[in-house]
């Protein structure tokens, strides 16, 4: 078993977003990998990595895709997504599950920081799953 505490996990300013081929600058956005390849042996199988995202107030991660799915759940704040063709709000305690190559924008639209965790599937040698790695294959 491994436990990790949130706030002993490093939290790296994500500062900008290649996508395209185009290097999109970000400010106000903050990751944590909670779980990744390289914690744990073997036994963990590696199939999923967890993060914890923070996005200050008026902040984006602008419109991306890539090849992982993933599901992020809101802990704090009010975040306006557009995903696909659909736009929303999510609030605390809700849940968007984003597929394949759909593009996908996130911006706090509120007045206080916005938190939340987002799951992703590992692939083929999992290196979309370590911290630092560019392999998010946009």
């Amino acid at each position: 078993m491994i436990v990790r505490k949130l706030n002993d996990v490093q939290e790296f300013p994500v500062t900008q977003l290649v996508y395209k081929g185009q290097s999109l600058s970000m400010e106000g956005v903050g990751i944590r990998w909670l779980t990744h390849k390289g914690i744990g042996e073997a036994n963990y199988k590696h199939n999923f990595a967890i993060r914890y995202f923070t996005i200050q107030p008026h902040c984006i991660i602008p419109s991306h895709d890539h090849e992982y799915v993933e599901g992020v759940f809101i802990l704090k704040g009010k975040i306006r997504a557009i995903s696909g063709e659909e736009e929303t709000v999510l609030e605390p305690n809700d849940l968007l599950y984003v597929p394949s190559w759909e593009a996908h924008y996130l911006e706090n639209i509120g007045e206080e920081e916005a938190a939340f965790i987002c799951c992703i599937d590992c692939l083929g040698d999992k290196g979309n799953c370590m911290p630092g790695v560019k392999t998010n294959k946009c």
